[in-house]
């Protein structure tokens, strides 16, 4: 190997690049032999050690599960227990009798878990209680009340008696066991994630994962977990896939395992050994690379360095024609006319994000609304007080619906059918604040339902119209049409949003006719203004709206979009 000294003609860089690549070659050659011992060893150990641990597991769930079915079938028809809440005569005695249920359920719960909750239904009272304290929001308890009352209605049959189903509550997934006799129904209820929770501790690596499938419902899990399961079951190289099948375990489920083996075991003692001993040979052999680039690519690159550095404090008097390499010759001198448009295009860029960042943090300030969430609970609390339950009721799922959508809604553009159904729920609330101080009409074209829209984007105007034309002197009317129409050989969805109220203030339809964002000193108009600058960010210049005065009286928007498919 020769070592240059003293002034030498420049040489391309793919030059020195292909005698580091012979150099490199040769280490590449050792080190893939002792890193292919390192993976099979590693790979062997980490499926034995995964695959044993897991069949201890599915044992100890097979029995836990067997008693369960057992204790449940016995308490649902032959508990003395279930009798006395059944024959209690009156309220003071039924207290006593669900916690003598409780203290029976509370000692089975010392064997199998507390994960495992129970609960009790009675068909003819319409009576749904825990049997064990609850391991689960609140809200997701009244979501498996509604649930197992509605699953009472089916007739059981002997099959069912072992057979374990699962169910989604509030985007959390569980296994249940039902158990039918005359009046009562007997449920245990157990998270995945709980049922899971003792395999956590298996050391799976970095990104292994464990997802369990219900042979009815498939996989009881998020569907970027099971994503991410789908790519690993392929990747053998990095990874192993292991699947435990409902079948053979005789369990209610089947267990998917992907083992990241890098990451699980990072330290083998063979290994280690033939690393030590690759590590004397590769010590010598970067030697000699080291010093080579040191003389004929790491001192030309520093000086090319230097030189940049020099231009980015804007010093013009750069000679960048030393370098022993041509081509960096060549890159200093277009990187130096290049510079200034960087900098130019940063600029841009920064001012840009700036912008889209101010109108999404208005978009976030829009939609919460304290004042409208206070409202509701106060109307609800006046409703209670006056016994107008059904009243109640409605308001209450009018206004989770209408919340619901708001805090969830996240992306730039939804289903149209989803913003109608917010409309909706946003107009059952005003229906019960108003009463029938306005009547809504809604006009639309099949198949138009299916297009993606900004979220919020008619939800506001229609807002709007509510707030400013709304009185209890006289009832309004407000309309929705939705058609498709074509044009520029281009299909659109063309929205129509009136109302037979007073119309658009003179100055404020003035601003809008003019593409003048609305003056929002004190908080008024920043919805509209919001849906017009969300509008232009999504669509530049592909949409176009439209506001007026009808000719007898109201405000009409016409917004126009491009007609497309949502697709989740």
């Amino acid at each position: 190997m020769k070592f240059f000294n003293g002034v030498q003609s420049p040489r391309s860089i793919d030059y020195y690049l292909r005698v580091l690549l012979i150099i490199l070659i040769t280490i590449f050659l050792i080190n893939l032999l002792v890193s292919f011992f390192i993976v099979s060893t590693t790979r062997q150990q980490s499926i034995n050690y995964v695959t044993d641990t897991i069949h201890l597991y599915l044992e100890e769930a097979l029995q836990n599960l067997n008693a369960i079915d057992h204790f449940m079938i016995w308490t649902v028809k032959n508990d003395p227990l279930l009798a006395n809440i059944e024959e209690a005569e009156g309220a003071e005695d039924l207290p006593e009798s669900i916690r003598d249920f409780r203290s029976r359920v509370n000692d089975f719960q010392y064997s199998s878990g507390r994960e495992y909750q129970f609960f009790l239904a009675l068909k003819e009272e319409s009576f749904f209680f825990n049997a064990s304290p609850l391991q689960m929001e609140y809200s997701e308890y009244l979501e498996a009340k509604t649930y197992f009352l509605a699953e009472t209605k089916r007739p059981a049959d002997y099959e069912s008696l072992y057979t374990w189903q699962s169910v989604k509550l509030n985007d959390e997934f569980y296994l249940y066991h039902s158990l039918e006799y005359q009046n009562r129904t007997f449920i245990c209820l157990v998270s995945v994630e709980d049922i899971l929770l003792p395999l956590r501790n298996i050391n799976l690596g970095k990104n292994g994962l464990i997802v369990m499938e219900n042979e009815e419902a498939g996989y009881l899990s998020d569907p970027s977990q099971v994503e991410l399961l789908q790519t690993q079951k392929w990747n053998r190289l990095f990874s192993s896939y292991l699947l435990f099948k409902e079948s053979e375990t005789s369990l209610p489920f089947s267990l998917h395992v992907s083992t990241d083996h890098f990451s699980a075991f990072k330290k083998v003692v063979i290994a280690q050994i033939a690393l030590v001993l690759a590590t004397a040979l590769i010590s010598v052999i970067l030697f000699i690379i080291l010093k080579y680039i040191k003389n004929n690519v790491i001192s030309p690159v520093q000086l090319f360095s230097k030189n940049l550095s020099a231009i980015n404090q804007n010093n013009e008097s750069i000679d960048f024609e030393s370098s022993s390499i041509k081509e960096l010759e060549q890159a200093g001198i277009q990187f130096k006319e290049l510079i200034n448009e960087i900098k130019k295009l940063k600029i841009n860029v920064y001012e840009k994000e700036f912008e889209k960042r101010q109108i999404q943090m208005d978009f976030l300030k829009m939609q919460i609304k304290p004042h409208f969430y206070l409202n509701c609970l106060t109307t609800i609390y006046s409703m209670a007080q006056m016994e107008m339950y059904k009243e109640i009721k409605e308001m209450t799922l009018a206004t989770s619906k209408y919340f619901r959508y708001l805090f969830q809604t996240n992306q730039n553009f939804v289903l149209l059918q989803k913003e109608l159904d917010h409309i909706n729920d946003y107009l059952d609330i005003q229906r019960l604040l108003h009463d029938h101080a306005f009547q809504f009409n809604s006009v639309i074209e099949p198949g138009t339902e299916k297009a993606k829209i900004p979220p919020f984007a008619l939800q506001t105007f229609i807002e709007n119209t509510v707030k400013y034309s709304v009185s209890l002197d006289e009832q309004i009317d407000i309309s929705l049409q939705i058609e498709q129409i074509e044009a520029k050989d281009k299909n659109w969805i063309n929205i129509t949003i009136s109302d037979s109220g007073p119309g658009f203030p003179s100055d404020v339809l003035n601003s809008l006719q003019k593409n003048i964002l609305l003056s929002n000193k004190q908080g008024n108009h920043i919805g509209i203004n919001n849906v017009i600058q969300r509008l232009q960010l999504l669509y530049g210049e592909d949409y176009s709206i439209d506001f007026f005065n009808a000719s007898e009286g109201g405000a009409v928007i016409v917004l126009i979009l491009p007609y497309l498919i949502y697709e989740e």
